[in-house]
C-alpha cells in the first residue's frame, strides 16, 4: 500500500472514530470519504460494513466512474452522491454522510432549511438547505445533492428522512462540520419543542 492511501485511511479512521465517539454515527449507517493524495482516487467503505471498523486493508479505492481500483467489495450504495460532489466542487476534498437523529428528526418537521439560531453556526454554516427525500443509491439523489452543493459556499445540507451531508477541504473538517450542523439541529428541536415552533 501506498504512503498516500495509509495516510488517507488514518485519517478516515481518525474521523470515524470521533463521530462514534460523539454519537454521529452507528452500525453501518452513513458513509465517509476522501480524496486520497494526489492521485485521482476516491476512498470509501464497502456496503455493509461499519465506518469505526474500517481499516487500510478492508477501505476501497474508486476512480471518478465509480470503479474499485484498490480493495475488494461493492462501494457503499451512496458512492454515486459522494461522486457527484466531488465533479462540481473540486475544492472538496473530505465528505461526511451521516444517519444522525437530530437532522433527521427536524427534516420532518417541513423546514426547507435548518434554523441557524446561533451566531457561530449562521458564521460558519451561513445556510443548511433541506434536501427533498430521494431514495439512497438513486440518480434523483445524487442529482439534488450535487446540485445543493454546487455552490462553492455551500457546506452542508440535511436529507429529509436520511441524515446530513458535509464537505470540507479535508475530511476532518468535514468531520467537524457535521458535529456543528447536528449541535445546530439539536438546539433548534428543543426550541421548537419548548415554544411550538422557531
Amino acid at each position: 500500500m501506498s504512503d498516500a492511501w495509509l495516510k488517507a485511511a488514518r485519517e478516515y479512521q481518525q474521523v470515524a472514530q470521533r463521530l462514534w465517539q460523539r454519537g454521529l454515527i452507528a452500525g453501518s449507517g452513513g458513509n465517509l470519504s476522501l480524496r486520497v493524495g494526489q492521485t485521482s482516487h476516491i476512498m470509501i467503505k464497502p456496503s455493509g460494513l461499519a465506518n469505526i471498523d474500517c481499516q487500510a486493508d478492508n477501505l476501497l479505492g474508486v476512480d471518478g466512474r465509480g470503479q474499485v481500483v484498490v480493495g475488494r467489495g461493492r462501494p457503499s450504495k451512496d458512492l454515486g452522491f459522494h461522486l457527484a460532489i466531488y465533479r462540481v466542487r473540486p475544492d472538496v476534498r473530505g465528505i461526511v454522510h451521516a444517519h444522525v437523529p437530530w437532522s433527521t428528526a427536524l427534516s420532518l418537521l417541513d423546514y426547507d432549511e435548518l434554523p441557524l439560531l446561533t451566531p457561530h453556526a449562521q458564521s460558519k454554516l451561513v445556510q443548511v438547505p433541506v434536501v427533498p427525500f430521494a431514495p439512497s443509491g438513486s440518480q434523483e439523489l445524487d442529482n439534488s445533492v450535487a446540485a445543493a452543493l454546487a455552490e462553492r459556499s455551500s457546506v452542508a445540507i440535511v436529507l429529509a428522512r436520511h441524515g446530513l451531508v458535509t464537505v470540507g477541504s479535508s475530511l476532518p473538517a468535514a468531520g467537524r462540520l457535521a458535529e456543528l450542523v447536528e449541535e445546530t439541529a439539536q438546539i433548534a428541536w428543543l426550541v421548537h419543542a419548548g415554544r411550538g415552533s422557531i
